[in-house]
């Protein structure tokens, strides 16, 4: 079908783009009509009024006249009182017209009224804050970060911005739901996409306090694509326009799934965001948490800002100090290694011996930063401790590993570099063995100490699980599984089903102890996995959100993070009390202090065994009540850094 191109469907076509070319040319054009209506009957009433000024059509000057015309034009009520028929008929014409001017003009405010809402709820409008949070892409862990940042900034109420690819009135109708401190945040959310510079400039990111990069979840399936999503966004925030010139941008914190990914993000900031392996990180937690029973409440605690974390401190008085002697100095807080005050190194559980320099800060493990700090005049000295020296050894152990996801690559590669030769790790999930044996090959190559077994199989089947045997296994772990999940709340039923599947083969088989660890995504999953008298729950995104609401509040902690959680150096570790009090002999925190650093160790914390979780079976990090003496008992244990678990 041909199109009409002639005068008159051109002239339709630039009314046509005139008027829509928004709010400002639709009412210019009703004024104008208006003006010219106005301008129309006044002439008339001006040349009638001369030739025959028997009629009385709009008595008066121009001015008069015009004024006449124009309220006629805008009231349709003022014609009421007009006199005469040609009076009357011109003025009816008059507010006809008016009519139909207002009635336009009522339907364009009205239409731009709507789409300017239309456009609000889109979340098109740009954001006026600053010293805000800007949170880039959605995941499930974006709650448990905004919750985390309004802990560390608990004293104020901060903004908290979010840009994401979604519907906006979804993601505050979420955000509402699950996100616990609301009285600390205000919450502004615009749709848009990370990687636009027009959608940046929109939230105002060069002003904003500190920024965090999240794996968005339409990604996960992919993890090249997700980090490619990373880079890109890094690459906007930092060659951004209003970026240039600029002597402080906000600090950065973001994650990729792939390690390897990790130095090409890093160079797509030109160095300056901390970016967090965060499917490694979180898989090398899995992996101690079930090596080591109780480990998780360490974790948990360290990693919020509710409890006691890392915090770093200047003390000109301890310059030129062996480590050891200054360790009694902080009554509210345990000293765990040292930092160069530029952030260039640290030092995790440093030699007894280490002189402290001009340029060291002190990590040490507190509730807050208000830190005491009073020189130990006690009656202990390191110098007088008996020297416990550790058994470096690397044991032998044996893990079931039920489901397979993208952390399974460095949890084996990481358990290689902590158990000894003859070890083995039996995974189970319904992946072939081929493939599994492909995907393993290609991630971390050959194994020096461990050997794979593979079961092919749902590991929620009660048949496979009869056939496995599972309670003889002493370490369990349990992965969220990707292979037959299709969600989050997938993976954590099918995990919750093979927790009470082991909890069954334990009770049937007498097993009074297995160490069992389990990865859940969802938080609000924790207490139904709990009913399973498993201790070790890994929340994953949970966790993910806490190490990264810790480095967008302390950059420099993400170098000490990621060293804490590494097999090479110092870990920690709960380990019997008994291995540092003489039998028979109370002891105290002090003691504890100093003794385990006769061991080459630093103390934590001190667990006074009580079966009870909500206690989290006595735990306790950082105690303040260091004088007290008490009596060593059963199940007691420390918590404690140190290079290996002997």
């Amino acid at each position: 079908m041909a199109v009409e191109r002639g005068w008159k469907a051109k002239l339709r076509y630039r009314a046509d783009e005139f008027l829509g070319g928004g709010a400002g040319k639709q009412l210019g054009f009703l004024f104008g009509l208006t003006c010219i209506l106005v301008i129309f009957f006044t002439t008339i009433s001006a040349v009638t009024s001369s030739v025959m000024p028997s009629l009385g059509i709009a008595d008066g000057n121009l001015i008069d006249k015009a004024w006449w015309y124009f309220t006629r034009l805008i009231d349709a009520g003022s014609m009421g009182g007009d006199t005469g028929n040609v009076n009357r008929l011109v003025s009816t014409a008059a507010t006809i017209l008016g009519v139909i001017v207002a009635g336009l003009l009522i339907s364009s405010l009205a239409g731009n009224f709507q789409e300017r809402l239309e456009a609000i709820k889109r979340g098109g409008a740009p954001v006026m804050e600053e010293g805000h949070f800007l949170i880039l892409g959605w995941s499930e862990k974006i709650y448990s970060v905004i919750d985390q940042i309004s802990e560390a900034y608990a004293t104020q109420k901060i903004v908290c911005v979010v840009l994401a690819e979604r519907e906006k009135l979804d993601m505050e109708a979420d955000l509402r739901d699950k996100v616990v401190h609301q009285d600390r945040v205000k919450l502004v959310v615009r749709s848009g996409s990370s990687v636009s510079l027009n959608d940046l400039a929109r939230v105002s990111f060069a002003h904003a306090r500190a920024v965090v990069v999240l794996i968005d979840e339409k990604d996960v399936e992919e993890p090249n694509r997700a980090d490619g999503r990373i880079i890109k966004t890094l690459l906007a925030l930092y060659n951004h326009p209003e970026a240039r010139g600029r002597t402080q941008l906000p600090r950065v914190t973001a994650e990729v799934m792939v390690a390897e990914n990790q130095e090409i993000a890093v160079i797509a900031s030109n160095g300056r965001a901390q970016v967090v392996k965060t499917n490694e990180m979180i898989s090398k937690i899995i992996l101690q948490t079930s090596r080591i029973g109780g480990l998780s409440f360490v974790y948990d605690e360290l990693l919020r800002f509710e409890g006691n974390e890392l915090h770093y401190k200047r003390v000109p008085h301890v310059v030129g100090k062996a480590f050891a002697d200054v360790l009694l100095d902080f009554p509210n807080g345990l000293l765990v290694g040292t930092s160069k005050a530029d952030g260039s190194s640290h030092q995790l559980n440093p030699a007894a011996d280490y002189v402290l320099q001009a340029d060291d800060e002190l990590l040490i493990l507190a509730e807050d930063a208000n830190i005491q700090v009073a020189p130990y005049g006690g009656a202990l000295r390191f110098a007088d401790m008996p020297r416990l020296e550790a058994a470096p050894r690397k044991p032998v152990e044996h893990m079931l590993i039920l489901g397979w996801n993208e952390k399974l690559f460095p949890i084996v590669q990481e358990y290689d570099n902590y158990v000894g030769e003859g070890s083995s790790l039996t995974l189970v999930n319904s992946l072939s063995q081929e493939e599994r044996e492909t995907r393993l090959r290609e991630s971390i190559g050959p194994l020096k100490n461990v050997s794979l077994q593979h079961v092919v199989g749902a590991f929620t089947s009660r048949a496979l699980m009869e056939e496995l045997q599972p309670q003889k296994y002493p370490t369990v772990m349990v992965l969220g599984d990707s292979i037959d999940s299709n969600s989050a709340e997938d993976a954590d039923t099918r995990a919750i089903i093979a927790l009470l599947l082991l909890r069954d083969a334990r009770r049937r088989h007498g097993v009074p102890r297995q160490e069992v660890c389990s990865e859940i995504l969802d938080p609000k999953n924790r207490e139904l996995a709990a009913t399973t008298e498993i201790n070790d729950i890994v929340i994953s995104n949970e966790m993910v959100s806490m190490v990264l609401a810790q480095i967008t509040y302390e950059p420099r902690v993400r170098a000490v993070l990621e060293d804490l959680f590494q097999s090479d150096g110092s870990e920690i570790y709960l380990k019997p009390l008994e291995v540092y009090v003489p039998a028979g002999q109370p002891a105290t925190v002090e003691y504890l202090i100093l003794a385990a650093k006769a061991r080459g160790e630093v103390l934590m914390g001190v667990q006074r065994y009580v079966d009870d979780p909500a206690r989290r079976f006595g735990l306790l990090l950082n105690p303040v009540d260091r004088q007290t003496p008490f009596m060593p008992a059963p199940g007691d244990r420390v918590v404690v850094l140190a290079e290996d678990d002997g």
